[in-house]
């Protein structure tokens, strides 16, 4: 049996998320101007309230050196702030201003109807099941 690229899972999952990630980047860039890896700093941030940059990075899956520009941009345009690590003076914490806060809250009701319209096609059981399986194969790639 030979190897059938269209067919072949990783690619299959990395060229739908590419396709699901520009996409969706309209929301978000024709809102604000923000680039993937912002978005992705400014949603992590709203969840997380404060966290280490090196944390952000696993957070959202970008490498030190992507999530370093957006962090620099997001800063010069005030969506963020460092903050003093009460547990660590030397090290600073990451977190939203009240513009960045403002921001995802004007963003993130978009986000969900765009994912809405995503999956007008699909019933709740098979929302359901697509999460399900998803978490199943990322489990299954952490134990790798």
């Amino acid at each position: 049996m030979s190897l059938k690229i269209d067919e072949f899972l990783p690619y299959r999952l990395v060229k739908l998320a590419n396709k699901v990630s520009s996409a969706f980047s309209s929301v978000y860039f024709e809102e604000a101007g923000l680039s993937v890896p912002q978005w992705r700093a400014i949603a992590h941030l709203a969840q997380q309230k404060m966290c280490s940059a090196k944390r952000l990075c696993d957070l959202a899956e970008i490498d030190k050196s992507t999530m370093s520009r957006a962090v620099k941009q997001l800063t010069d345009k005030q969506l963020i702030e460092l903050c003093a690590d009460p547990s660590d003076k030397r090290a600073k914490l990451l977190s939203l201003t009240p513009s960045g806060e403002a921001l995802y809250a004007q963003l993130s009701p978009k986000a969900l109807q765009w994912e809405e319209e995503l999956l007008v096609e699909l019933s709740n059981d098979e929302r359901a099941l697509l999460r399900s399986m998803m978490d199943k194969i990322e489990r299954e790639v952490d134990k790798l």
